[in-house]
């Protein structure tokens, strides 16, 4: 091992470490994250351990109740292809800001960042995900704090942002709500090619 390379145990405890200090909008955790191409590519693994519970909640909460095996399956594969768009697109766009900003260096940085910082709010949403799951509550019970939770999350994205890119923290929220943007417009295309593909099969 190069001795110059971070271990892979220290990796993750300096980016969990990194994503508290952050969710606590604290300046030195943006700076944490690691700047380097690989650890951006391992961050794209943490979204991907997430999804599995946002999948579930999401069927769970489904208007229609009592779905099928298959249609649980194609919802899904919906939601999962919906990570895959809403991280493709939101990192291009990211890119070309970046590079026009002069920021290049901070981009894999930037990216790591935004990866990571799923789990505060995975951390925060799981309680409340299992209680509905489990019968304890009603989706528009749960649902004011589900919002709260996002809302706090964009939150702390724009302050990383501001930190990690060094740009105003009005242009780091611009980024935040471009963040959720994507990912509300992501939902969309999927649900519209879902029921695109329903009328072509059906």
């Amino acid at each position: 091992m190069n001795k110059n390379q971070t271990p892979k145990p220290f990796y993750i405890k300096r980016n969990l470490l990194a994503c508290l200090e952050t969710a606590l909008f604290m300046k030195q955790g943006a700076e944490r994250f690691s700047v380097s191409y690989i650890g951006m590519k391992r961050s794209f693994i943490i979204p991907f351990l997430v999804l599995p519970i946002s999948i579930a909640t999401m069927i769970t909460a489904h208007p229609e109740g009592n779905l099928s095996g298959g249609v649980m399956q194609a919802l899904a594969v919906m939601y999962g292809l919906r990570t895959v768009l809403y991280l493709a697109v939101f990192c291009t766009i990211m890119y070309f800001m970046a590079k026009n900003m002069n920021r290049m260096s901070n981009y894999c940085r930037f990216i790591t960042a935004n990866n990571w910082l799923v789990i505060p709010a995975a951390v925060l949403m799981l309680p409340l995900s299992l209680a509905f799951m489990g019968g304890y509550y009603e989706w528009a019970e749960i649902y004011p704090m589900m919002v709260c939770f996002t809302l706090y999350s964009y939150a702390y994205t724009a302050f990383m942002a501001a930190h990690v890119l060094r740009i105003p923290l009005e242009l780091a929220a611009f980024v935040s709500i471009c963040s959720m943007a994507v990912n509300q417009t992501a939902l969309d295309v999927m649900k519209w090619l879902g029921m695109q593909g329903a009328q072509l099969f059906a």
